[in-house]
This record gives structure tokens, C-alpha cells and sequence, in this order.
């Protein structure tokens, strides 16, 4: 198994303990635009997410904000693919507990 497949499966395993870190889906893909928000980290990706929007938001109130921002710059300034997982909906935006960077 790939090591990121590894990492994502230890994520979602954890994430199935906490209601927080829970997954609802998994979405992929290149960061088209980022946007600074008042309450939020936004992204933008090339791929829709299970809310319908391809907005995905980092909201500053979880506990690893600093590290998905770090992670979502590192995927946009490397042109790397982006996963997330969307662990609810709030309208059509992806709220988002984690996620990682693919080669």
C-alpha cells in the first residue's frame, strides 16, 4: 500500500472516534484559488465537493487550523493534488477536519 493511502487510512480510522475528525466524504484535487476569510480559510478547488460547492473551508476554530492552512499552501505553491476530508456541510460550503497533500 502506498504510503498515502496509509495516512489516509489511519486518519479515517481516527476520525471515527471523534465527532469532529469525522469524515463524511473524501474529495481530491488541484487548488485553483485561496482565499482569506474572517472566520475561515477558503479553498478552491478544480473538483466538487459531497456539499455541492467547490469551496472548501478550514475554519479557524479547529485545533490543527495552522497545519491544513501550511498543508493547502504547500499543495498550491508546489502544484500538488489536495485531499480533503469534508466532515459536514454548512449550505453548499465543505466544512474540513483534515487532509493531505498526494505527490
Amino acid at each position: 500500500m502506498k504510503r498515502t493511502s496509509v495516512i489516509a487510512l489511519f486518519l479515517a480510522c481516527v476520525g471515527g472516534f471523534s465527532n469532529s475528525a469525522y469524515a463524511q466524504s473524501v474529495t481530491s484535487g488541484k487548488i485553483i484559488n485561496l482565499f482569506a476569510d474572517p472566520s475561515d480559510f477558503v479553498v478552491a478547488l478544480d473538483t466538487a465537493g459531497i456539499c455541492g460547492s467547490a469551496y472548501f473551508h478550514i475554519q479557524r476554530v479547529n485545533a490543527n487550523f495552522k497545519e491544513m492552512t501550511a498543508v493547502a499552501l504547500t499543495a498550491f505553491t508546489t502544484g500538488k493534488t489536495l485531499t480533503f476530508f469534508v466532515a459536514s456541510c454548512s449550505a453548499d460550503r465543505n466544512i474540513i477536519s483534515h487532509g493531505y497533500v498526494s505527490r
